[in-house]
Order: structure tokens, then C-alpha cells, then sequence
């Protein structure tokens, strides 16, 4: 009868059963202290090798492992609020010969994204303004207006707390295009008054405005809170209709990786998440350094530090066939006491949508033995070692879940005074991409003090 149908080694325990068997058929100690050896040392190499010591500081530049973004639509209705909150910049005094000059602004700004000559990093506000001339205490004439303004907007980091703020930089808007009617005087008809008009308009707000914070972007929440999420550069692609966060990580990433910016989001989505599949691996890794993950186990697969098993995670990509899934290879390691090697499984991390709980679900699936050497090419054959007695697996899993989902759950967006209410539309696994597509609701906070 073969030896793995006689055995029956469904559990990590039956590893153990089977060096006794084996040496019941004549192995020697030394060959079975020499293979243990062998395979802890390349365990604990292999450990070494997935160790992740986080980068400091967090690179600045791209290409970009994640990015925010935002549609005009998306731009309006996360910052409308933000701006109109604050005093728009377009209220003041001019004086004109004779005539002192009053404008405000009679609407909220409309947010829109175009080329800007000299400004890559500038978004236009339009509104509508009104307009009176006095002479001494005396009213002349009211009248109303159309501005487009150019405002700078950038990002500000703060490392250590894991925090950017997106800062609109009213001190250096200009105004793009201008239109009034007052006193009889359609600027239309006048460019030159129109062109003195825009120069001083500018001047003014430039000297009466300054810096003003809109949107605080924040990291990751996970594990001991040192891996960091940063934006690093504000991107306006006007041809593709959005505004785009470029984010790093000071996780250590692979020289090509890194997601293409280019092309629209899909009709109706205000704005995406999207994520490169390769930092799931490093950031699976990086949850084994802190304990999240853990990398040993005993008999019974609960985590153990000084446990006979161990785990170690080969790969963890997106899925190449079009399926709505991540694919991961790891192995679980034997390394002391006996007969000793790995089995080496595969396992489906299936991605869906689940707004009521956590946005998105991350549900591991069943492993399947796909390899093996030593103790582990038993399991090779048994294979219900890993279908029917998934102990120290079961944790494993459960725990890789969880670190995919928090990574893939960002949604950390603040907005001084309000709550940002996000529900996922539809999330779209590609090989080397995660799109996590976003609807959301801006909702005021209650007035503590009314």
C-alpha cells in the first residue's frame, strides 16, 4: 500500500506521525537532523528575504504605486463645500478714477479643469459677481459679472503623521476670462477697459488672499500604523476630464511598479482608487515583520513564535485570466523536530463588493497543494492535508484577508466640518491594477455649538 494512503498525514501532525514511520522503515537521525537543518536554514532565508524595512523618507516623485481620482463632478462636489466654507477669493474694493468699486461674489464657485498656460497644477473657479460704483457716499450704478479664475492648488505632507493637505493658493490666482455690465459699459465692447480690469482685479486678490487649506488626505490605517500613504503630486489632465492624487508608500517597491494615469473614469463615477497589485505582496510581507501575519505555528496551527511550522508567501498578484481575484502561492514549512520540508499551495483571494460591512470584501478561497519536498512531497499526494485539515492554514488566510482589505479599503479623505460618505460602485481586478470606483455624499457635521 503506498505510504501517503497508509498514513494518512492530513494535519501538520501527521508530518510528524510520518517521520516516525519513515525511521520505523530504516531512516537514520542524522539524514533526518541534516534535512531539518537544511529546511530551517532555507525557511529562515526565505524569511529574510521577504523582510521589509520601510523607506525613509517616502519618495517624492513617481511613477506612483496609487492614485485618487477625481472627475470635475467629483472636484465640485468634494470641495464645493470647502471652498464656499471659506471667503471666496473674489470680494473687494477697487478705485476707479472717480468711482470706488465694489464686487462680490452672488454664487458658489464651479470647480472645472483645463489647460492653464505657465500653471500645470491650476484648476479654474467661475462664478457670478455683483458689482457697485459709488462716488463718495453716492451710488452710481450696480451692475453684475463673470469671472474665471486660475488658482495654484498643492500638496503639503506631513511624514510622520502620515498627511497631506491640498491647499488652494489664492495668493497666486489670476483671472483667466471676465465679463461685466455696469454704468452703461458692456465690457465685451471694451477690451482694452476689460484687460486694465483683469490686471487690477488680480493684484487685488492677490495682495487681500492667501494659502487656504481644502481637503486632508490621510494613510493607511494598519498593523502598528508605521507603513505610510502619501500624496505626492496633484496632476490636472484636462483631456481625460479628471484631477489625479499621485501617492507613495515607503513600502520598498520593485523598480516597475508603478500605474498608468492616462484615460477617463467610467461614465457616472465621481472617482476611483487605484492601486498597483504588486504592493500587496510587500505589504503582505511587511504585516509578517509586525506580527499581523504570523509567521509560526504549532501543532494545532495557532501562532506560536517557537512553533515547528512556519509560513512563507511567495506571491500575490492579480488575477491573469479576468477574474475578480488575487492569486497567492505560499508555502508551510516544517523546520524542526523530524522529518522536515514545505508544501507549497495556491490560494484564490476573491474581490467583491460589500458596502454594507467594509466597501470591499476580500475572501480567501480553498488552498490546493501544488508542490512540495521533504515532508511536504507527502502532502503532494495527501492532499487532504490541506482540504480537509486547514488549522494553521485557516489562520494564515484569515489573516492575509485581512491585510489585502485593509489596504484596498482607503478611503481616508477629511473634510473640516463635514463626513465623507463613500459607497463603492463596482471594483475591477486586472493583472497588475485594482479600480475601486466610489460614489459619495459630503454631509455637514452638526453645529456643536447650535
Amino acid at each position: 500500500m503506498p505510504l501517503s494512503s497508509s498514513l494518512r498525514c492530513r494535519t501538520p501532525l501527521g508530518w510528524a506521525l510520518a517521520s516516525v514511520v519513515l525511521c520505523g522503515l530504516g531512516c537514520r537521525g542524522e539524514e533526518i537532523s541534516n534535512d531539518c537543518e537544511n529546511q530551517g536554514q532555507e525557511f529562515f532565508r526565505r524569511t529574510q528575504q521577504e523582510t521589509q524595512e520601510l523607506l525613509s523618507p517616502v519618495p517624492d516623485r513617481g511613477p506612483y504605486p496609487v492614485a485618487l481620482q477625481l472627475t470635475e463632478d467629483g472636484v465640485n462636489r468634494l470641495l464645493g463645500g470647502a471652498v464656499a466654507d471659506q471667503e471666496v477669493p473674489f470680494a473687494g474694493t477697487l478705485q476707479l478714477g472717480f468711482a470706488t468699486t465694489e464686487f462680490e461674489p452672488e454664487s458658489e464657485p464651479v470647480i472645472e479643469f483645463a489647460e492653464v498656460p505657465g500653471c500645470s497644477n491650476c484648476i479654474l473657479f467661475s462664478l457670478q459677481f455683483g458689482i457697485d460704483l459709488s462716488s463718495g457716499n453716492q451710488p452710481l450704478s450696480s451692475g453684475t459679472g463673470f469671472v474665471q479664475m486660475a488658482i495654484p492648488m498643492r500638496l503639503e505632507s506631513d511624514e510622520a503623521a502620515g498627511v497631506s493637505t491640498l491647499v488652494a493658493d489664492y495668493g497666486e490666482a489670476t483671472i483667466e476670462d471676465l465679463f461685466l455690465v455696469v454704468y452703461g459699459v458692456n465690457s465685451k465692447e471694451h477690451d482694452t477697459l476689460t484687460g486694465a480690469l483683469k490686471i487690477l482685479l488680480t493684484e487685488r486678490i492677490q495682495e487681500d488672499y492667501g494659502p487656504v487649506d481644502l481637503l486632508e488626505i490621510g494613510s493607511w490605517t494598519i498593523g502598528q500604523d508605521q507603513v505610510r500613504l502619501i500624496a505626492r503630486e496633484l496632476i490636472v489632465r484636462p483631456d481625460d476630464g479628471k484631477l489625479v492624487l499621485g501617492m507613495q508608500t515607503n513600502l520598498p517597491l520593485g523598480p516597475d511598479t508603478g500605474i498608468d494615469l492616462a484615460g477617463e473614469l467610467p461614465n457616472n463615477t465621481p472617482m476611483a482608487v487605484t492601486m498597483d497589485t504588486r504592493l500587496f505582496l510587500n505589504m503582505s510581507h511587511r504585516m509578517f515583520d509586525e506580527g499581523q501575519i504570523a509567521r509560526r505555528y504549532d501543532d494545532d496551527g495557532n501562532p506560536d513564535p517557537g512553533g515547528l511550522y512556519g509560513v512563507t508567501l511567495n506571491e500575490l498578484a492579480g488575477n491573469d485570466a479576468g477574474l475578480e481575484q488575487l492569486d497567492s502561492i505560499f508555502r508551510v514549512w516544517r523546520i524542526a523536530d523530524g522529518y522536515c520540508g514545505f508544501a507549497e499551495a495556491s490560494m484564490p483571494l476573491e474581490v467583491s463588493v460589500n458596502n454594507t460591512l467594509t466597501g470591499i470584501d476580500i475572501t480567501p478561497g480553498d488552498a490546493t497543494i501544488i508542490g512540495g519536498e521533504g515532508s511536504g512531497a507527502a502532502a503532494l499526494e495527501e492532499r487532504e492535508l490541506v482540504e480537509d485539515n486547514q488549522d494553521l492554514i485557516s489562520t494564515f488566510r484569515s489573516s492575509l484577508a485581512d491585510a489585502v482589505g485593509t489596504t484596498i479599503n482607503y478611503d481616508s479623505l477629511d473634510l473640516e466640518g463635514s463626513t465623507i460618505l463613500f459607497e463603492i460602485q463596482d471594483v475591477e481586478v486586472g493583472e497588475l491594477t485594482i479600480n475601486s470606483y466610489l460614489d459619495f455624499l459630503v454631509v455637514q457635521n452638526p453645529d456643536e455649538d447650535g
